[in-house]
């Protein structure tokens, strides 16, 4: 029977209130830093997500690899070797990365922007403190991993709930309190990134110990899983130089000014991947152990289960800002320049975002079953065919060139995995898939969003436009969830399990 655990209802509730508050706080860094040093923050996470390439082959590897013994009572004693393993070459790595980093960053950070209001100097000092909160950040994905593939998503979450609030909110107090300025936020990004990395490590460890088996360092564990890990590797490095080659194209192509304001966009549109990447996370464990015991046909309706909860999460927002776009930029904002900046580029990318963001549970699939070549191939192909199409883009259409790139390549992500996946259902039964777990509930809230238009783009005062913005928002969740049948007898179901057991 499908349901919907406590770990992926834990997952999904930090991480759309992480989401929620960097929303809240990026007018307060914006505001006391300036849209040339928000870009720089934007960059900061473009390589946060380029080192994602190693953090994708190790991280994703110890997800499948502790979820496949958590599964076999027979293997879980290598559990402990599995993990120390993996973190010495992680470790390892990360810090031949960081000395890279460094150095790129002391020789030619200052040259690689076009900034009018920062000095190379402020420029390259902020580059290095970047590299350095790198080093001690990007590890703490194994362990988050780890604990995800234990099945221990609740204590997890609340962790990175802890110091993702306390990291940006943190951000600001300095900010405010001590001095504006870059290199103070990346140095409390530092402090913060020490501390996260640190307790999430003790507390995998204390998991992992606690059956008194002890860890050694094995080449033997290493050997085994080297092929899904250099897969996983090549498949996130294919993703990344597509999703990230438009950050680093930009900004050195376009004014700091205009890479702010994509930036800004980017922001929007990456609270989207915040709800999908964690509710995928939290069912992959669940799919790998059923494809370990041959349990395809519950494989087949927890794939239904993620595929509409996506849709009911993601496609409501998204058909909000589709058509109210400026009005929500200003309420965010309250500056009337950034609003025309950003507006055009936001429509674009949040609808590339959310065919992104869609097609993850169904690759999912593919990892789970190790099937990696179909998406090497697709990751491949948009990285011959998109990359010269994004220069040529940004060429003649400045930062929309980037947008513009950005939503074909969800189009195309959403349509190759959803066929590569399940290319042994009928194409008419994949079909019918398709339009009662995306298109139905899509149009559902786009009609509610549509109408809503027609006088909310008239409402004056901040704070009635954002409360009538909510209700919006909450009944197109429940139009959607109404489409959705399967998912809605299920949260119907446990609602009415709550309120028999509450009486």
């Amino acid at each position: 029977m499908i349901s919907l655990s406590k770990n992926i209802i834990a997952n999904l509730s930090i991480n759309i209130w992480l989401a929620f508050l960097s929303l809240i706080l990026t007018p307060f860094y914006v505001g006391f830093l300036g849209v040339e040093s928000y870009g720089l923050i934007g960059f900061y996470f473009s390589w946060m997500a380029i080192l994602g390439v190693l953090d994708a082959g190790i991280s994703s590897t110890a997800i499948r690899e502790m979820a496949w013994l958590a599964a076999r009572p027979e293997e879980k004693g290598k559990t402990p070797s599995l993990l120390l393993s993996l973190e010495v070459v992680y470790w390892g790595i990360m810090l031949i990365l960081g000395v890279g980093i460094l150095a790129g960053a002391w020789f030619l950070g200052a040259e690689w922007f076009q900034a009018k209001d920062l000095s190379p100097e402020v420029i390259r000092e902020t580059l290095i403190l970047m590299a350095i909160s790198l080093v001690v950040q990007v590890p703490s994905g194994l362990y988050v991993s780890g604990m995800m593939g234990l099945q221990r998503q609740v204590e997890c979450s609340s962790l990175l709930g802890m110091f993702g609030t306390i990291r940006g909110v943190g951000a600001v107090l300095v900010l405010w309190l001590i001095k504006p300025d870059i290199r103070v936020f990346f140095i409390w990004q530092f402090v913060v990134s020490i501390f996260q990395t640190g307790v999430i490590r003790w507390y995998l460890w204390k998991i992992v110990s606690a059956e008194g088996q002890v860890a050694r360092f094995s080449m033997k564990i290493l050997q085994s899983i080297k092929g899904f890990a250099r897969g996983m590797i090549l498949i996130t490095a294919l993703g990344i130089m597509i999703t990230q080659a438009d950050k680093m194209i930009l900004s050195r192509m376009v004014s700091m000014e205009a890479f702010g304001f994509y930036m800004l966009a980017w922001t929007v549109v990456s609270g989207f991947s915040r709800v999908s990447g964690p509710l995928v996370q939290a069912f992959y464990p669940r799919f790998t152990q059923m494809v370990s015991k041959g349990d395809f046909d519950n494989l087949s309706k927890q794939f239904r289960l993620v595929s509409q909860l996506m849709s009911v999460l993601i496609l409501p927002p998204c058909a909000l800002i589709v058509f109210l776009s400026e009005p929500i930029l200003f309420a965010w904002t309250g500056n009337q320049v950034v609003v025309n900046g950003v507006a055009p580029i936001l429509v674009v990318m949040v609808l590339g975002s959310v065919l992104a963001a869609s097609s993850h549970s169904a690759a999912c699939i593919l990892y789970s079953k190790h099937q990696l070549s179909p998406v090497i191939v697709i990751n491949l192909m948009c990285a011959l065919v998109l990359l010269p199409l994004l220069i040529v883009a940004v060429n003649y259409f400045d930062v929309m060139g980037g947008a513009y790139i950005w939503g074909l390549y969800g189009l195309i992500l959403y349509v190759s995995y959803q066929v590569y996946g399940f290319r042994e259902t009928t194409k008419i039964k994949l079909l019918l898939l398709a339009v009662k777990d995306f298109l139905v509930p899509c149009m559902a809230s786009f009609v509610v969003a549509g109408a809503a238009s027609l006088w909310l783009n008239n409402v004056e005062g901040k704070f009635v436009f954002v409360g009538l913005l909510s209700f919006t928002l909450v009944v197109g969740w429940l139009v959607a969830l109404w489409m959705c049948r399967d998912l809605f007898n299920i949260v119907s179901e446990k609602l009415r399990w709550k309120l028999k057991t509450s009486h």
